[in-house]
């Protein structure tokens, strides 16, 4: 063993062991590259290294082709994504686009006074007027008698007359 390389090995078996296990396993070391040098490997024949390497070509085409199969697929479906969000924002040709505005009738649309002219929007604006002045008599505590207040007590007559008649 190189004198560097063997400082270098008893500096790193001192890291990790007590200074007589380091030292008895850098002599176990020593021992196995002994014997490794006494006893060389024999060298593999020509035949061998040459189908190695076939193997090894063989096998880099193989990846290589893959790799080629893999591209194609990956070019196809980025071409089919890119029509298909070409295509998505187009209406086929047989279908008109759809235009809201058809929905509401023309008079409406060419009103002045969209609130008087649709008789839903009548209805509900009325409707709101009496809660407005409903909750304008509460504030100022205005209690006076009105026709939908008659109603009510013509309504509660009835049905006190009703519950009379099957007491008997």
């Amino acid at each position: 063993m190189k004198d560097h390389t063997h400082e270098n090995l008893t500096e790193l078996l001192r890291r990790f062991m007590d200074e007589s296990a380091a030292r008895s396993a850098q002599s176990d070391i020593e021992a196995a590259e002994r014997i490794l040098e006494a006893n060389p490997v024999p060298s593999p024949s020509a035949e061998t290294l040459s189908a190695i390497k076939t193997r090894m070509i063989a096998a880099a085409r193989r990846r290589h082709t893959r790799i080629r199969v893999f591209r194609a697929a990956a070019v196809a479906a980025a071409v089919v994504l890119t029509v298909l969000i070409g295509q998505y924002g187009h209406s086929p040709t047989g279908q008109p686009d759809i235009n809201f505005a058809s929905i509401i009738p023309t008079a409406i649309w060419e009103s002045h006074d969209v609130a008087a002219d649709d008789p839903d929007l009548v209805y509900f604006t009325s409707q709101i007027r009496q809660i407005e002045s409903q909750m304008h008599d509460l504030e100022t505590e205005d209690v006076g008698t009105r026709d939908s207040d008659v109603l009510d007590d013509i309504e509660i007559e009835l049905i006190a007359i009703d519950t009379e008649f099957w007491k008997g």
